[in-house]
C-alpha cells in the first residue's frame, strides 16, 4: 500500500537551490551584513536604496502634448496610468534580493549603472545629517562585479574594473580581503596579484595606515567572489552606516530652545538622582565651612 503524501501547512519554505534568487557570478549590487534580523535587514536595504535612487517623476513632453490635445478626460487618465505602471515595474526590478547561503549576509542585485555612486550619495547624506537610517543593516558595500572564487577568475575580472580607477594620476591604494565559508582562496597570493596589476598602470603606492584614497575590496562568499573599488574607505568607517552617523549614546537630544531632553530610562533617572544628591550635599558642606571659621574668629 502506497504511503499517503504528507501535507505541509503554513508558509512555503525558501528554495535556496533556485538560481533566480542566488548569488552568482557576473552580478553587481550591494553586499549587506547585519548582526540579526536578516529579513528586516533586507527590507531596510531595499527601502534605503529605493529612497536615494528614485527621482521625482516628471511626465514626458509626449504625455503632456497628448493630454492637451485629447478631448476626453478618460484618454488622458489612461495615458498617465500606463506611464506610472511602467515606472513602478522598472523600480521593482531595480533591486532584487539574492541569497548568499551565509548567515547575516545578503546580496541586493541591481540594474543601476554604477552602484558606488549611489552608495556615496547615501553615505554623504548620513554623514551630513547625522540621522540613523537603519536599525538592523550595519554595512553595505557596493559591488561592481562578481566572479568565481578562484585566482584566475579574480585576476581576469580585476583587469576589467581596475583600469578605470588607476589609469589616470598616481594615487595611494589598499586591498581589503575577507572570506566567508571559504578557505581555498589564498589571501596573500590574491593581494600580490592585484597589487602587481595596480602598479603596472602607473606609479601608485600602497598605504596601509588607513588613509588610502582608493581601496580594492575582495569579499569571498562561499564559491563567489565580490569585487569593487571604492574611495574614502576610512572616512566612511568601512561603509558602516551606524558608525558614519555617529554612536547614539554620544549624541545629545536637544530641543528647539537648546534644552536637553531627559531620558526615560530608569537607570539613567536613578543616576541623575544620585548625582543631584551629591551636588546638594557638597553645597551644604561648602555653606557650613564659612560658619565654622566665623565662630573660631569670635572665640579668639
Amino acid at each position: 500500500m502506497a504511503a499517503r503524501p504528507v501535507k505541509s501547512y503554513g508558509k512555503k519554505k525558501y528554495n535556496f537551490k533556485d538560481n533566480r534568487f542566488k548569488l552568482l557570478p557576473d552580478m553587481k549590487g550591494f553586499l549587506c551584513t547585519c548582526n540579526y534580523g536578516e529579513k528586516d535587514c533586507q527590507k531596510e536595504a531595499i527601502n534605503l536604496l529605493r529612497e536615494y535612487s528614485e527621482e521625482k517623476y516628471k511626465p514626458s513632453e509626449e504625455t503632456i502634448s497628448t493630454v492637451e490635445e485629447s478631448a476626453e478626460i478618460m484618454d488622458s487618465l489612461d495615458t498617465e496610468l500606463e506611464s506610472l505602471s511602467r515606472k513602478d515595474n522598472a523600480d521593482w526590478k531595480k533591486f532584487t534580493p539574492s541569497a548568499t547561503g551565509v548567515g547575516n549576509c545578503l546580496f541586493i542585485s541591481t540594474t543601476v549603472e554604477d552602484p558606488c555612486e549611489l552608495m556615496y550619495k547615501i553615505l554623504e547624506d548620513i554623514e551630513r545629517t547625522k540621522v540613523q537610517k537603519t536599525k538592523f543593516l550595519l554595512r553595505m558595500l557596493p559591488i561592481l562585479v562578481t566572479c568565481k572564487a578562484n585566482i584566475t577568475s579574480i585576476t581576469s575580472a580585476c583587469t576589467i574594473i581596475l583600469p578605470k580607477y588607476f589609469s589616470t594620476e598616481p594615487t595611494t591604494f589598499a586591498i581589503m580581503f575577507n572570506h566567508r565559508y571559504n578557505n581555498s582562496v589564498p589571501r596573500d597570493k590574491v593581494i600580490e596579484e592585484l597589487a602587481n596589476q595596480v602598479v603596472s598602470f602607473g606609479p601608485h603606492t600602497v598605504d596601509l595606515s588607513g588613509g588610502a584614497k582608493m581601496t580594492i575590496i575582495v569579499e569571498v562568499v562561499k564559491s563567489v567572489c565580490c569585487l569593487s573599488v571604492v574611495r574614502d574607505y576610512a572616512r566612511f568607517c568601512k561603509f558602516n552606516l551606524l558608525s558614519v552617523c555617529g554612536r547614539p549614546e554620544k549624541r545629545t537630544a536637544e530641543g528647539e530652545n537648546g534644552d536637553v531632553e531627559k531620558s526615560s530610562s530608569p537607570k539613567v533617572k536613578k543616576q541623575e538622582e544620585n548625582d543631584q544628591v551629591k551636588e546638594n550635599s557638597e553645597e551644604e558642606k561648602t555653606e557650613s565651612e564659612p560658619g565654622e571659621e566665623t565662630t573660631e574668629m569670635s572665640e579668639n
